[in-house]
């Protein structure tokens, strides 16, 4: 994975470890913003999993996630 990012007033190439970002990197990162001191590093992955998840439905990931969660407490979206 190679990304780019601005560092004053030049650009510089960030490369590492590709991994398979998933919907949680992105959870993450929202439930950062409810923290009075969020962590940064989370916030910057989860807009760097929105950046590269154009050929992903989110919403199919995300729905999946939520009922994957409510399988596994035993619930069905009639006990909402």
């Amino acid at each position: 994975m190679v990304r780019m990012e601005k560092q004053g007033d030049s650009f510089v190439m960030i490369t590492g470890a590709s991994q398979k970002l998933d919907t949680s990197v992105l959870i993450n990162a929202i439930s950062e913003l409810q923290k009075p001191s969020p962590d940064k590093t989370k916030i910057k992955e989860g807009l760097l999993y929105l950046d590269e998840s154009a050929q992903v439905d989110i919403r199919k990931e995300l729905k999946t996630a939520l009922q994957k969660a409510l399988d596994n407490k035993g619930m069905t979206i009639t006990d909402l």
